[in-house]
């Protein structure tokens, strides 16, 4: 009786995202293309006020066009400026969005909230901004942050299969002290990674036991990155860094982890760790994707998990000329295989992109980047 009554609350569940996801209640928004893929244009660190900077809106409007994305994911630190134009900026941020005809949802990172508005204002603007085409939402309220929650995308062929997941996160603030005064960013709390597994358990039943593929994401890189890149710092070192529970000797990095891509800065996670990424290892996730860290464009593996951060698209912020732009995911039906491909604004500029943007200075960042991208795949 127990097992019957949890994949009723199961299939509860699982239809009631269903309902959720569904355009005008006769089909799902999200679902596979004829040929098998789905676009995901993860786009992060915006991080402008308003008006914003000509030369992001026309890379913004340019890859749209171009690579014509199902999704697109706005990725933490949105907009920042003024309270008084902030919901003039999400406007602004969003309209491509809604002129292509794209649907879009979004994670909010530590600079979002900063203006004086919290997020779940913030999160009603998105929504009333992006109309139909804004698919973000809050789950469960009661857990912490804003705007947790999972997009499904459906099978090509079948309305009601739910084909592959999507999980967004609210990685927290950059205003934190942990209790024993280490100060940084937050992190994902237990009760938002117990919300991730008992969804994802709900999906795996109703599937009959058999794990449904997922990706997650959010603004704050996961902890284990700096595991994967640096040592704990000993009574010697002299370059330092406190985060993930732990002091990092940041002096020497085991560049050989990483699979593809560039790291121009130590990541910056959160002060504490909850244990969202062995979470992430038990639902079988196959990626898990983040920004903040706006120079960094890298993918790493650990325990079967890509570790991915994207570059900030801003011109308002700090970036850097060779990865400045974006990342295109394409997922590959009935495959936990997928391609990801870095989109800069140099590259794109180079390739005749009609962008507000110096030739000489995209020149220069595209030949930076070939070389150190090369510099960095001989680890």
């Amino acid at each position: 009786m127990k097992k019957v009554l949890s994949v009723v609350l199961a299939l509860v569940m699982v239809l009631s995202c269903t309902m959720f996801a569904s355009a005008e209640g006769s089909s799902p928004v999200l679902r596979f293309n004829d040929d098998g893929e789905f676009k995901i244009l993860h786009l992060c660190d915006a991080q402008d006020g308003y008006p914003a900077h000509e030369e992001m809106l026309e890379f913004i409007n340019h890859v749209l066009d171009k690579y014509d994305p199902d999704l697109v994911i706005l990725g933490g630190d949105n907009t920042v400026g003024s309270a008084e134009t902030k919901e003039e900026a999400i406007k602004e941020l969003v309209a491509p969005f809604v002129e292509h005809e794209v649907y879009f949802t979004l994670v909010f990172g530590n600079h979002d909230r900063e203006q004086g508005i919290g997020n779940e204002e913030l999160l009603v603007m998105y929504q009333k901004a992006g109309g139909k085409y804004c698919l973000a939402y809050d789950a469960a309220s009661s857990i912490s942050g804003v705007g947790n929650h999972n997009l499904p995308i459906f099978s090509s062929d079948n309305i009601f299969k739910v084909a592959y997941n999507l999980y967004m996160f609210d990685s927290g603030t950059g205003h934190y002290k942990d209790a024993n005064g280490n100060e940084g960013y937050e992190c994902v709390y237990s009760d938002q990674i117990e919300w991730f597994e008992r969804t994802n358990n709900a999906y795996t039943t109703a599937n009959g036991g058999k794990v449904i593929p997922s990706m997650a994401f959010q603004h704050i890189i996961v902890g284990e990155i700096m595991d994967v890149f640096y040592k704990e710092a000993g009574p010697l070192s002299v370059y330092t860094k406190f985060c993930n529970g732990k002091n990092y000797d940041l002096l020497f990095a085991n560049f050989s982890a990483i699979k593809n891509g560039i790291i121009l800065e130590p990541p910056c996670p959160g002060v504490e760790n909850h244990g969202q990424f062995d979470a992430l290892v038990r639902q079988n996730t196959v990626a898990v994707f983040s920004g903040h860290d706006h120079i960094n464009n890298f993918t790493v593996n650990l325990k079967g998990v890509d570790i991915v951060n994207t570059a900030g698209a801003t011109f308002q912020s700090y970036g850097n000329d060779m990865a400045r732009g974006a990342r295109l995911i394409t997922l590959h039906e009935g495959k936990t295989e997928y391609d990801s491909q870095i989109l800069t604004i140099s590259e794109e500029v180079m390739d005749g992109a009609d962008i507000s943007y110096s030739k000489v200075t995209a020149f220069f960042g595209f030949i930076m980047g070939k070389i150190v991208t090369a510099f960095f795949a001989m680890f």
